[in-house]
């Protein structure tokens, strides 16, 4: 099965990540077929081939929580949104008794 997902690349400290189409079983940083856009965390820029992606989804590749989240984000297409969970976030404190 094929995934589209994040390659780390960069160095230490600086992380920037490649949007890869790969199969599920290899490394992220190993062998990938195609590189679809890429995702800087540091800047906060995006850019990734949207038609592509979506024509890979057409094609039976799944998308990893992450790059629909990014995709979602950078388009605001709902064709993304059925990929990924909405979640809660809450604080948790660790020792509430201390706080009392």
């Amino acid at each position: 099965m094929l995934k589209i997902r994040l390659a780390r690349a960069g160095r230490r400290k600086l992380p920037f990540f490649r949007v890869v189409l790969t199969e599920h079983t290899k490394s992220p940083q190993g062998g990938y077929k195609l590189v679809l856009g890429w995702f800087d965390p540091i800047k906060h820029i995006t850019e990734i081939k949207v038609d592509a992606i979506k024509e890979w989804i057409a094609k039976g590749a799944q998308p990893s929580e992450r790059v629909a989240k990014i995709a979602y984000k950078k388009t605001g297409d709902d064709f993304f949104k059925g990929y990924y969970t909405e979640r809660e976030r809450t604080k948790a404190v660790r020792n509430p008794d201390k706080f009392s």
